[in-house]
């Protein structure tokens, strides 16, 4: 048998198990001490949250019993009637204790794990309880009393205040065997962290990785589910996040181009200096040509002369002047 910690994942099993106390309880002539919701959710979460709730497995992680065991003065022992506490030396108190019954001295197992704690122990029980009252007289607790709840409903109160020489072989274990969920949650925490760089991949993958074998073994699982989920979240952000990138830069480089496009064919000031530019280049083009044209005739070349209406203009040869016939006048 092991004792550990509890956790809130053992809370359903727990609900079970002391659901099936109950039902033990009132067959065995003890209706009143436990009613339907006892103890409830919430008492369970604060048994939890402050370390004080613990549970009993076999080999096979089987639950077998659980019960709160709290170091500390518990301030419904401050006042006791028709009797007085052994000592006033500092204590451990076993509350809520429930066992499956298929398993012989479980009940006396976990008291014994106390006794191994602290060797002075407080407890209480309802009158009707007569099989817990049992229980604690043959593990060596003394009656000491009554004492009363918060609610002013009256308990047995019991000590033990010594120690025993036949303590139940119990081992204590650390909580829950949780190595590789621990990891998962680590690794998938920091995946999620950098969900933008691929340096995420690798630790999803082992976070996942992770999760998956604390999920095959009996142990704690929240952990690795965490693990699991947030490395799961991680990849899709890291999807999300690149595509985004890749179609920003897409529209970025068209909306370069249109500007290239529009500053070189649209804008006013580049469009005038283009069609000016052309413009020049085709004036000296045409001038070009037609000096060209134009000198490359020789004194010896032939004639060329052309009389619209009554004008004449034309090159004369072996002669360095230039005339025009107009129609009132000659122009050497």
């Amino acid at each position: 048998m092991y004792v550990r910690r509890s956790n809130m994942e053992d809370i359903p099993a727990m609900m079970d198990l002391y659901a099936q106390a109950r039902v033990f309880m009132r067959e065995h002539g003890n209706p009143n001490q436990w009613d339907d919701s006892y103890p409830s959710r919430e008492l369970l979460e604060k048994d939890i949250a402050f370390g004080n709730s613990y549970i009993v497995e076999d080999d096979e992680k089987n639950l077998a019993a659980t019960f709160a065991f709290i170091k500390g003065e518990d301030p419904t022992y401050y006042g006791i009637e028709n009797g007085a506490w052994l000592n006033h030396e500092p204590y451990g108190t076993i509350h809520r204790l429930a066992g499956n019954t298929s398993y012989h001295g479980i009940a006396s197992g976990c008291i014994s794990w106390c006794k191994s704690q602290i060797g002075n122990l407080r407890a209480d029980t309802h009158e009707d309880n007569k099989i817990m009252q049992h229980l604690l007289e043959k593990n060596g607790f003394v009656r000491c009393g009554i004492i009363h709840l918060a609610n002013g409903a009256p308990r047995i109160a019991y000590q033990f205040a010594g120690d025993s020489a036949d303590y139940w072989s119990v081992r204590e274990v650390p909580s829950g065997e949780r190595g590789f969920g621990i990891a998962s949650m680590v690794l998938g925490i920091i995946a999620l962290v950098l969900f933008f760089s691929f340096v995420n991949i690798p630790l999803a993958i082992l976070s996942v990785i992770f999760g998956i074998i604390q999920l095959t073994r009996k142990a704690p699982k929240g952990m690795a589910i965490s693990g699991i989920v947030m490395s799961t979240i991680s990849l899709f952000l890291l999807v999300i996040f690149w595509a985004c990138m890749f179609v920003s830069d897409a529209r970025t480089e068209s909306t370069d181009n249109s500007t290239y496009y529009y500053e070189g064919s649209e804008n006013d000031d580049a469009s005038g200096d283009y069609y000016d530019g052309l413009y020049e280049g085709y004036q000296q083009g045409y001038k070009d040509g037609y000096y060209d044209g134009y000198y490359g005739y020789t004194p010896d070349e032939e004639f060329y002369g052309h009389t619209p209406d009554d004008s004449f203009y034309g090159y004369l040869p072996n002669d360095d002047s230039y005339n025009f016939h107009g129609k009132n006048g000659i122009y050497y």
